[in-house]
């Protein structure tokens, strides 16, 4: 009941109802299920006066089949009619339900990049007109839980001079990043050499064997208004990176930046560094150079440009 009362409260009245629905149906079943057990089990209960082996009044207080009540044949069926009615009247309700609990679950998370130096209490997130309470605070990264289904979201950095709006359908385990101004857009940055060691030259080629080093960044989000479905092993802080990597795994960071700065990888590049000076640091140890190629840059490449660029980038 209380699950119940938590669904309507949040507006999942369609799904509540179906699951009473579908509650109502299973102990309908379960109680046919039992009457027929017992009709079929149970030994009828004799009538007409019994044999005793002593003479008592006791026959005279019992009932001939004549003097029995005939059973209520009428009433029984008007009982059946109405259990028939309430489950047709409810099918499409239970259906619907039961669809509306396949498709819709705990809901996911929608994530900030504050600007603020204070987020926690410079960034306000509203959802449908109710403040929403963070259940993350890591650096300028927050994360609010938002429940399954369509909501109007209101987003404001006080840091910023206007707030943003979103109408958003979250689905379950939606894990997705807003912009708190319509002129941040974000960038997804490797951080698998950088940070972790990993060999430079780790950039498949449509040659087989021939790997180069391409400047690190993996893709630019250029839509403020877009929420950004945050990617698989991407971080929104430094501070959540895993101190180590599993083989086979990655590691990226996505940060917002000026949208006149995400023109394309190359300018991006710059003011990421410019802006976090460890990951200047970090590509000068590892070996990047101002002559490296972005990724859109190598797959418009021929077999000899990529050959040339291999011998160039041995170390």
């Amino acid at each position: 009941m209380v699950k119940l009362l938590k669904l309507i409260h949040h507006g999942n009245w369609p799904l509540a109802l179906g699951l009473l629905a579908l509650g109502i149906f299973i102990s309908w079943l379960v109680s046919s299920a039992e009457e027929r057990s017992k009709d079929e089990n149970s030994t009828p209960t004799p009538r007409g006066p019994t044999k005793s082996a002593n003479d008592t009044l006791l026959g005279a207080f019992q009932h001939t089949p004549a003097e029995l009540p005939p059973p209520k044949q009428g009433l029984a069926a008007l009982g059946k009619w109405k259990s028939a009615l309430v489950l047709l009247a409810a099918a499409p309700m239970l259906a619907l339900g039961v669809a509306l609990a396949m498709h819709r679950g705990d809901g996911g998370h929608l994530h900030v990049v504050a600007v603020s130096a204070n987020p926690e209490q410079d960034v306000r997130l509203w959802v449908d007109q109710a403040r929403a309470v963070p259940t993350l605070h890591v650096s300028q990264h927050l994360a609010f839980p938002v429940s399954s289904g369509r909501h109007v979201v209101e987003l404001r950095d006080a840091a910023m001079d206007e707030s943003q709006r979103f109408i958003i359908d979250i689905r379950e385990g939606d894990a997705l990043l807003l912009s708190v101004h319509p002129d941040l857009c974000a960038v997804q940055i490797d951080m698998s050499t950088l940070t972790y060691g990993r060999p430079t030259r780790s950039t498949p080629t449509v040659m087989g064997g021939v790997d180069v080093r391409t400047l690190p960044v993996v893709a630019r989000f250029i839509d403020p208004a877009v929420p950004v479905d945050i990617p698989q092993d991407t971080y929104l802080s430094f501070q959540e990176m895993p101190d180590a990597l599993e083989p086979g795994r990655t590691a990226s960071l996505l940060t917002p930046l000026p949208c006149s700065l995400a023109r394309d990888d190359r300018s991006i590049w710059v003011a990421a560094r410019q802006l976090f000076p460890g990951l200047d640091d970090a590509a000068q140890r590892v070996g990047y150079t101002e002559e490296d190629p972005t990724r859109s840059e190598v797959t418009a490449m021929d077999n000899g440009q990529l050959l040339d660029l291999f011998q160039r980038q041995r170390p």
